[in-house]
């Protein structure tokens, strides 16, 4: 292993990146008529670079104004695992002004949602989500995980074996080489913000400009990054709380709404609750209902629905939280390729007890729910080969980070590690500003970044719009 606990191949100052440029031609399944899609070629293995190959899918909306041309932005949609194609597709009015002067360019992240390198029926199921409540438990979990993850990993060895980030900032580089841009212009959102600090450790003198939207915290230890998540998560969950109090669209309106929600969970720690009647004979203990509310909690216009749950529980029912009986998603067996890889994992029980102790501290109303999650790396994930690391700060341009309050943060932790760098502030909650939620305000400042390089002032922030 190099420097930063990634391989040495990926410290090195060459790149075994293709040069033939894409060719360029008309998008098919439903891509929008104005992007143009290619393939390029890489290897599986870069470490190999002779050796077997994959063809990765690219897509470019071209510059569609007639001043200067300030190059290309390549965009990465996060996930891990989400194909960029049709996200940008999708949200291609939120690039137009940026489109006045750069083409932008996306790909399908190797092993992702689009099924092009791993077959999605082998990979869309995986480890569950369980928690284990003593050693044995624990145990038995491990043989689960392993279990669920075969079907993906046996598909194609070596192609699931070469999924970790600093891989696809390989990939990427071979896209920037193949593109004919001398540095890369990047825009990374969520996940993609791991790829992007990934590249800025490997390549930080190929870097151009680099945005990260909302992304989470690869450059400090994962214990470190997860008090972040989690702190952020409390701060909405206190919005969410507040809301409650004066909305009359709260079904808990008046009442202590963590109080509430605290002996919910612990109620269902005790005694797991009944859910809808498709969940059949399944039941719901207090992680299930801490992730399952996280998928509500996130978006202010599911604070309604989030709010009836709750109620619902108290009054014995997890039926809110899951009204089609589905469960917990398992875990995409791609998806953990990329992440047990970049390290965020736990190796031992031990580990694991230590994980959920520290998060109690920090987070009263969803410690444990982050930890489980990490369980499913155990025991058939190698040790993590794209761990975090801090950036060299002083070989990178300035950054430009956004981020809304709740997460604000986790992304500043990132672009502090680089002078001059700036992060702007949404005084509100949505994940993914630019691509996912369309902030005209975090747009201007993403698109005047990009294109001259131009950084807002330090303490800028946007305004919340309504939910």
């Amino acid at each position: 292993m190099g420097a930063a606990g990634y391989p040495a191949s990926a410290t090195a100052g060459a790149s075994a990146a293709p040069v033939s440029k894409p060719a360029w031609t008309a998008c098919e399944g439903g891509v929008s008529p104005e992007m143009q899609c290619a393939k390029l070629e890489v290897p599986v293995d870069w470490d190999a670079p002779t050796g077997k190959t994959i063809t990765l899918s690219l897509a470019r909306a071209p510059k569609a104004g007639s001043g200067k041309s300030a190059g290309t932005v390549i965009f990465h949609p996060g996930g891990p695992g989400a194909a960029g194609i049709p996200v940008v597709s999708r949200a291609l009015a939120n690039f137009a002004d940026l489109r006045k002067h750069m083409d932008v360019v996306t790909w399908n992240p190797r092993g992702g949602q689009s099924g092009e390198h791993l077959p999605m029926e082998s990979c869309a199921r995986g480890p569950v989500v369980a928690t284990p409540d003593d050693r044995r438990e624990y145990e038995e979990l491990l043989k689960v995980n392993s279990a669920g993850i075969a079907a993906c990993r046996n598909a194609d060895p070596q192609v699931f074996d070469n999924l970790d980030s600093a891989t696809q900032a390989r990939d990427m580089d071979a896209i920037r080489a193949a593109l004919g841009e001398e540095k890369l212009t990047y825009l990374g959102n969520s996940y993609g913000g791991v790829v992007g600090a990934t590249y800025a450790r490997m390549f930080p003198k190929r870097v151009r400009a680099m945005a990260l939207d909302s992304v989470p915290n690869h450059v400090v230890p994962v214990a470190a990054s997860e008090r972040l998540q989690y702190q952020a998560l409390e701060r909405i969950f206190d919005r969410f709380a507040k809301w409650c109090t004066r909305s009359a669209d709260c079904v808990l309106s008046g009442k202590n709404v963590e109080k509430i929600w605290q002996d919910v969970v612990r109620r269902a720690d005790r005694d797991p609750l009944p859910g809808a009647q498709a969940a059949g004979d399944r039941r719901y203990d207090g992680v299930d209902l801490k992730v399952l509310a996280y998928s509500l909690i996130l978006r202010e216009r599911s604070w309604p629905a989030l709010a009836a749950a709750v109620q619902k529980a108290a009054d014995g029912s997890a039926s809110g939280f899951d009204p089609q009986g589905r469960g917990l998603m398992e875990q995409a067996g791609a998806l953990l390729a990329v992440r047990c890889a970049d390290g965020y994992r736990y190796n031992t029980h031990r580990a694991y007890r230590t994980a959920v102790r520290r998060a109690a501290k920090v987070s009263p109303n969803f410690a444990g729910m982050r930890e489980v999650a990490y369980l499913a790396c155990s025991p058939w994930a190698a040790e993590a080969v794209n761990p975090p690391a801090s950036l060299r700060g002083r070989d990178l341009p300035p950054m430009l980070g956004i981020s809304p309050a709740d997460e604000f943060a986790s992304v500043d932790a990132i672009t502090g590690q680089v002078p001059g760098s700036v992060t702007v502030r949404y005084e509100g909650v949505g994940h993914g500003l630019y691509v996912n939620h369309g902030d005209p305000c975090t747009i201007v400042h993403v698109n005047r970044y990009l294109i001259e390089g131009r950084l807002p002032a330090a303490g800028t922030a946007c305004p919340a719009r309504p939910a």
